[in-house]
């Protein structure tokens, strides 16, 4: 819904940050649709700790998505600045270091839930694709920041989808294994 009110929005070599940048008119949809996914992803690490409690990897886990939570919507309240050499004006600087550190605070995640696979045995079977996953965000997430801005826009896609993927699987995983111990 953002991009359509986005004049000339390719999703080919555009960002996400093209929807809610300085001088875009209808900054609204975005910022209210990555504002709710901030939110949930609080909700997310208040379930996570919940769930994995005080166990290091645990903590690390619920704590960088906690971070990851407060860091999107530092994101969404500081608008890119497009314009050439936008990354050196304050609230360029500040969205794009923003978005970066939240990228950040995910790849802390997916490392800490690769630890808790080796503790918690019903996480165990999905060691391998918590590592795959894993592994594909992190290249995924450095190719974003080398790749031709031609195409940054489908590497950002590429990248989201398989955060994504990662964060259903994760959740999936840790509401199956807690039922598994409370035997529902």
């Amino acid at each position: 819904m953002a991009a359509s009110r986005v004049r000339d929005y390719d999703h080919v070599s555009d960002t996400m940050s093209k929807l809610n940048a300085q001088g875009v008119v209808d900054q609204w949809p975005f910022t209210v649709g990555a504002a709710g996914y901030a939110v949930l992803m609080g909700f997310f690490a208040v379930g996570l700790r919940r769930r994995y409690g005080s166990s290091r990897p645990g903590r690390i886990l619920w704590t960088a998505i906690a971070a990851h939570a407060v860091l999107m919507i530092g994101v969404t309240g500081f608008h890119d600045d497009l314009r050439p050499g936008g990354f050196f004006t304050v609230e360029g600087a500040a969205h794009d270091v923003l978005a970066g550190l939240a990228f950040s605070a995910l790849v802390i995640a997916v490392v800490s839930t690769v630890a808790l696979t080796r503790q918690d045995q019903a996480l165990r079977a999905s060691r391998l694709a918590t590592t795959t996953l894993g592994a594909a965000m992190t290249v995924a997430g450095i190719a974003f920041v080398f790749i031709s801005p031609d195409i940054q826009g489908v590497a950002q896609r590429v990248l989201v989808g398989l955060t994504a993927t990662w964060i259903i699987f994760l959740a999936a995983r840790s509401i199956a294994s807690a039922a598994d111990r409370s035997g529902v």
